[in-house]
């Protein structure tokens, strides 16, 4: 049975002026939340479109203009901590625009400050807390219907002169959903860093049961593992490939190695079904040994990027991390063995943190034969236990968002200022990749994926977001 086609068409905003980052060395990801969302839609006869603000430069201007090609009766405006005023502002515009829109949002800090959300933008008619995709199927069905969104699962809504919120949606069974409406974006605008091949995201699971203190992520998919099938997996790949002509990807999870089995039942279906394709992914450093590290490599994944924090296991224990930097080291020598690049996340000024941790972490760092590094900031995002003692504490410097990301710290701790912390983040940069092992190491590694001129752009956006 098909649907028709519904009359309310449905606008997916990714917004994030605020968060615009110039460079490859930012976390680079593609609007998979909403063309999920748009994909699950789609099933059910509605129309959609999906813009994404911050990939194709648009301003409010430009996402109106876009927007009245085909007048929305919904739109589901994706969020992030940083850019949360802008995002929300949002709704106000396209309330403006468009009379009797209905205004949703998504996302880890919506989904954490339901309330101050709500009361910063009284244009937004509501949140959804959690995972999206069928809270906001059911919303749109009810819209239809032209019935009341009271009651919805998983629904925060404004309500006359209060806020009401409705009980939390159970998650979705991920093999029962859609694939992503990839037909819906400029897939020519995203772009894997260091090969600047075209590439997509494929959602692999959802949840993570570990506690660590600076993380918000369980906030939005819970704690339980949910894992596609191998099978599913396989299908959504080679429909990617097939359709779209893309053959590189990044496996979208928190840790793709959070059940190992399960991970290598993975990559012996991508290998048996012959799919020749290239993907990086993440994990942490506990869930690997070497047979499933030889068994990915030979499914194709190139990068594996893990969560090694610090050198510190001083720092690894007040973080939660439930690893020790021996675990650490061991893991990075392994993926090597495999014949996998390593990239490292390391993170700075956690409470606790002093001027001979963040030495250790430099040192640790310097010492492995990793092929690149990220140094955070330690941010204390909202729906992260960090954030809960950064207010108890008095620790926060700022009530400014926009200052809420990885590359600034807004925690003024006992033993370091949030000045020294940022101070020490660039020293670990420099020291990191002006080392000259690694750079003698840069030339080669840039003719090999992308040329020499891919090189120096990449260098020149390195040092102005350093």
């Amino acid at each position: 049975m098909v649907n028709p086609p519904a009359p309310q068409g449905v606008e997916m905003v990714r917004e994030g002026r605020c968060m615009q980052r110039k460079g490859a060395w930012t976390a680079v990801w593609s609007p998979i939340s909403l063309a999920s969302i748009a994909a699950t839609l789609e099933q059910e006869g509605f129309q959609c479109q999906l813009v994404d603000c911050i990939i194709e430069g648009l301003g409010i201007e430009g996402l109106l203009s876009r927007a009245k090609k085909y007048p929305p009766h919904l739109a589901v405006i994706n969020t992030a901590t940083p850019s949360i005023e802008a995002d929300l502002k949002t709704a106000a515009m396209l309330k403006e625009a468009f009379p009797g829109i209905t205004t949703l949002a998504i996302g880890i800090h919506v989904t954490a400050l339901p309330d101050d959300c709500l009361e910063m933008e009284p244009d937004l008619d509501g949140i959804v807390r959690g995972e999206p995709e069928l809270t906001i199927r059911e919303a749109a069905e009810r819209l239809r219907l032209k019935k009341s969104l009271a009651g919805v699962h998983g629904l925060s809504l404004r309500e006359r002169d209060q806020i009401r919120h409705y009980p939390d949606r159970d998650s979705a069974n991920l093999d029962k959903l859609p694939f992503p409406a990839w037909h819906l974006v400029k897939r020519d605008l995203y772009r894997m860093p260091f090969s600047n091949r075209p590439f997509l995201l494929v959602g692999t699971n959802r949840g993570c049961p570990y506690g660590c203190e600076f993380c918000a992520d369980s906030t939005y998919y819970g704690r339980k593992i949910r894992l596609k099938s191998p099978e599913r997996l396989v299908r959504e790949l080679d429909w990617i490939k097939t359709k779209f002509g893309i053959r590189d990807f990044l496996f979208w999870a928190e840790s793709f190695t959070l059940n190992p089995e399960w991970t290598k039942d993975v990559a012996k279906a991508i290998i048996k079904a012959r799919l020749d394709i290239a993907w990086v992914c993440n994990s942490r450093p506990d869930q690997v040994d070497p047979e499933l590290l030889e068994r990915i490599h030979a499914a194709g994944c190139w990068m594996i990027g893990y969560g090694l924090e610090s050198g510190s296991d001083e720092m690894l224990k007040a973080m939660n991390k439930k690893v020790t930097v021996d675990q650490n080291r061991e893991a990075v020598l392994m993926a090597k063995r495999a014949h996998l690049d390593v990239t490292a996340h390391m993170v700075i000024g956690f409470p606790g943190e002093t001027e001979d941790t963040i030495r250790k972490t430099i040192e640790f760092a310097r010492s492995l034969p990793l092929d690149f590094a990220q140094f955070y900031c330690a941010v204390p995002f909202p729906g992260s236990r960090l954030y809960i003692e950064a207010k108890k504490q008095g620790w926060l410097n700022t009530t400014d968002w926009t200052l809420f990301e990885q590359n600034y710290s807004v925690l003024d701790l006992p033993t370091m200022s949030a000045h020294e912390i940022m101070q020490w983040r660039r020293k670990a940069y420099y020291s990191f990749y002006l080392s000259p092992r690694r750079l003698l190491n840069i030339p080669g590694r840039f003719m090999s994926r992308s040329g020499i001129s891919q090189m120096w752009r990449m260098l020149r956006e390195f040092r102005d977001w350093v």
